[in-house]
């Protein structure tokens, strides 16, 4: 049975980092290269003509955001899973009175990653709705200054955002540090 929750939890674990890292690849490499393609897209091309720059990263948003769409729904319930397998995994370890010595950082580190996965949920809300509010603005010819001055508040619920992340990413690693040398320690014990 210990073995079986070892697996699990782990498969669940690096999944779950596959897919909290996932967009922020997709958006390290779709950015830079919306810099040197000659973006257009239907309904903001009057945009992407007066502010290229600014375009060009409307567009790789709109690519990117389906990155981010497609990974946070396996995230979620993938972190239901790791906290399952932790649970199980402790539970056999006390049960067989095994030496479990990183068990409170353990849960911590998966705490602050689950804690992570559900601000980034509220993160979004408040990043969609500003980015929703500066396309609306970018695609009407008539409000392009106003679409500009909207385009901070995405970079500031974009900046909150990308620290959540951060925050996921290094939760995750610090859980997979701690589990592979408690699970160490439990098997020489």
């Amino acid at each position: 049975m210990q073995r079986a929750a070892d697996i699990v939890f782990w498969l669940a674990l690096l999944m779950w980092f596959a897919f909290a890292v996932v967009g922020g690849v997709a958006a390290m490499a779709i950015f830079p290269a919306a810099r040197e393609l000659p973006l257009s897209m239907t309904g903001y091309e009057s945009f992407i003509a007066a502010e290229p720059t600014l375009g060009r990263q409307l567009v790789a948003g709109f690519l990117v955001e389906r990155v981010f769409d497609l990974a946070q729904r396996p995230r979620i319930v993938l972190a239901a899973i790791a906290v399952a397998a932790l649970a199980v995994q402790l539970a056999i370890s006390q049960r067989a009175k095994s030496a479990e010595p990183l068990r409170g950082l353990r849960i911590a580190a998966l705490v602050a990653a689950v804690a992570s996965v559900g601000v980034s949920l509220a993160a979004l809300e408040g990043f969609r709705a500003a980015d929703a509010k500066y396309r609306a603005l970018a695609a009407d010819e008539t409000t392009r200054s106003q679409a500009i001055d909207a385009k901070a508040e995405v970079d500031r619920t974009h900046a909150f955002a990308s620290r959540v992340a951060t925050a996921e990413v290094v939760s995750l690693l610090a859980l997979a540090g701690l589990s592979a040398a408690g699970m160490g320690a439990r098997r020489r014990a």
